[in-house]
């Protein structure tokens, strides 16, 4: 749809143009078959880590992925969340971080020009990955954005950067893309530009500050252990106790309460507010792993956030990070995806790795990538990972939402079911196709009973799952 759009619009003003003198404005639109069409469609995906060529699959014997690139194409704005640099490694003049998110993602430039291939325009650049191999490598990867016209956020050479939205243009109307992260590495968070010291370059950051709570008795054990530790501990059961190098405050119950910095929220919602302003239609995104990769609800500090960035005026509000599926809500009009899952996971084939991997698993200089792998993952004969993350098939199923809005709101959101091929060697794993139907139907109900707390009912229809107003 994209691919002629320019084409459909320049044939509209010219009809405009030849229409016959003395006709209204209104006439003359009335030729226009997008003159009135407040409709405009979004897909998005969540997590990719691709450092394999995904265009050898693109034709139609490869129906599987030939239709999916087909639904992503086939819309007028096509989000994900890129969780690694692109640049070619045997160039680069940098080196990888002390801190990493996990992994050193790295892809290559030819990954990238597959993606756009496939039809994704607006990009998140903002994770636990963003700074792996460094701001160098941070940076390489924005210049090749840039180079290539696409539409990125998430990042920048100084807070301010990095917090401000991007900006697509499309014939349906200008779409601003914002994107943070609440999950990632102390060291690629941006700062403030001041009068005197230039800004530090990095990702847009929501903090996080937890507050532990103790139960009388709990609050009485902790007092104890302290003492036994040599702290000099008051005897006031309203004071907190400070052990194992955190701070317990007496409470009804034993828990740990999360809460999103005021200034990282103001700072977001401000940019929303000014975005909404400044384009049509306004994507928020986060990259958030909270409370875990293994937990299915999301924490409510999340929650509240995001319907937050919708008070604000965005449209919707994607989060990405988690690995797997969880809920979506449908507030006041217009959607949250609390994850989106994986889209591209190729989390084994990263080679060359640093030697940080191989100290990290105590392995040896002279040890290949493959090794560092079956290590980590400690794989059975059929080379399948056995322990560690990601040992199960929850993390390569997930959907790819196409949503459509009429103006500001939501009208209806079709899910598409794909899976990684979860069974498929090392070298195969994690490229996504449409689901087969009996999974397909598998996943949609996942989706479908995770959200129905949340009001939202999805139903099977067809292969795919569908909401509508």
């Amino acid at each position: 749809m994209r691919r002629h759009a320019l084409l459909a619009l320049c044939f509209v003003l010219s009809l405009t143009a030849l229409a016959p003198a003395g006709w209204s404005d209104a006439e003359a639109q009335s030729l226009s078959p997008i003159a009135d069409d407040t409709r405009w469609t979004l897909a998005a995906v969540g997590d990719v880590i691709m450092n394999r060529r995904i265009a050898p699959f693109d034709h139609p014997g490869d129906p599987g992925f030939h239709d999916l690139a087909n639904i992503i194409r086939g819309v007028d704005a096509a989000f994900m969340n890129l969780e690694q640099s692109v640049f070619r490694l045997q160039e680069f003049t940098g080196w990888p971080a002390a801190e990493n998110g996990g992994n050193y993602e790295v892809g290559s430039p030819e990954t990238l020009r597959d993606l756009v291939d496939m039809g994704f325009d607006l990009f998140n650049n903002a994770n636990n990955h963003t700074t792996d191999y460094g701001v160098e490598g941070m940076r390489l990867t924005n210049r090749l954005l840039d180079e290539w016209g696409l539409i990125h956020s998430g990042t920048g050479e100084n807070l301010g950067w990095a917090s401000r939205p991007g900006y697509l243009e499309t014939p349906k109307g200008r779409i601003a893309l914002i994107g943070m992260a609440s999950t990632f590495t102390p060291m690629s968070r941006a700062g403030k530009a001041g009068p005197t010291v230039q800004g530090r370059p990095g990702l847009n950051p929501l903090r996080l500050s937890t507050r532990h709570e103790g139960s009388p008795e709990t609050m009485a054990a902790l007092r104890d252990v302290a003492r036994r530790q040599g702290a000099n501990v008051s005897d006031d059961p309203n004071a907190p106790v400070r052990v194992f190098g955190a701070t317990v405050f007496p409470g009804d119950e034993d828990r740990a309460v999360v809460s999103l910095d005021d200034v990282d929220r103001e700072r977001v919602l401000h940019e929303v507010r000014n975005a909404t302003d400044q384009a049509d239609y306004v994507v928020v995104n986060s990259h958030s792993h909270e409370p875990g990769n293994a937990f299915m609800v999301p924490p409510p500090w999340m929650e509240e956030f995001a319907r937050q960035t919708i008070d604000a005026g965005a449209n919707t509000f994607i989060i990405h990070g988690p690995h797997q599926l969880r809920a979506v809500e449908i507030y006041k009009g217009r959607p949250i995806f609390y994850s989106l899952g994986d889209f591209i996971f190729q989390n084994e084939t990263i080679d060359p790795m640093p030697s940080d991997q191989r100290d990290r698993y105590g392995l040896p200089l002279d040890r290949l990538a493959s090794e560092i792998y079956d290590t980590r993952f400690q794989v059975d004969g059929d080379g399948n990972p056995t322990t560690g993350f990601p040992t199960e098939s929850r993390w390569y199923e997930s959907v790819v939402p196409v949503a459509t809005f009429e103006g500001d709101e939501v009208v209806e959101i079709v899910f598409h079911p794909i899976e990684l091929s979860w069974k498929a060697p090392r070298g195969r794993r994690g490229t996504p196709r449409i689901a087969p139907e009996e999974l397909g139907r598998k996943i949609i109900e996942h989706l479908a009973e995770l959200s129905r707390p949340y009001g939202t009912e999805i139903v099977y229809e067809n292969g795919v799952g569908v909401w509508r107003r």
